[in-house]
């Protein structure tokens, strides 16, 4: 059976501080959290892998982006006189090929990361005044990327605190 660890609480704690502010500022701005927590979600997917963390953040900007690239391409296709379904269907299709084929070749941009986001934002588009992509581009990567230097600078207090007993 697992016991506890005690350096996982104290992690723990000093995330959910992060957390709180990070939330306080966020409603203070009148913009949502979603996008920033999202990187963070995203770097604890990728054990915390710094390397991985432009892919994330430059990635997940792209992926929220694309949404108005959606939108107009969307709009396109049914002047063409093909229906809504079938635009976003040809829209996503060509996008993955693009993650795909494209990855190796540019991978901060073309990316899980980037669909990734993008599925989130086009959700989040379906509610009532929702903010404009930019703002919530910028939220990912201000907000995602202090949350990102957040927890790397937990991660570095806790093993100096770890070698100083």
């Amino acid at each position: 059976m697992a016991t506890l660890d005690k350096s996982r609480l104290i992690f723990g704690l000093f995330l959910i501080i992060v957390i709180a502010i990070g939330e306080i500022v966020f409603h203070l701005l009148h913009v949502p959290s979603w996008p920033a927590y999202l990187i963070m979600i995203f770097f604890f997917m990728a054990n915390m892998d710094k390397k991985q963390a432009p892919n994330m953040l430059v990635g997940g900007a792209f992926g929220i982006l694309m949404i108005i690239v959606a939108r107009l391409a969307i709009v396109a296709l049914m002047g063409l006189g093909l229906d809504q379904f079938i635009g976003t269907l040809i829209f996503i299709v060509i996008f993955v090929y693009c993650i795909v084929a494209l990855g190796e070749v540019i991978p901060f941009l073309f990316n899980n990361y980037a669909f990734m986001a993008f599925l989130f934002t086009a959700t989040y588009m379906t509610v009532p005044n929702p903010v404009n992509p930019f703002v919530l581009a910028a939220v990912l990567v201000l907000g995602g990327g202090i949350f990102i230097l957040a927890i790397l600078g937990i991660v570095k207090t806790l093993m100096k605190l770890a070698a100083s007993k």
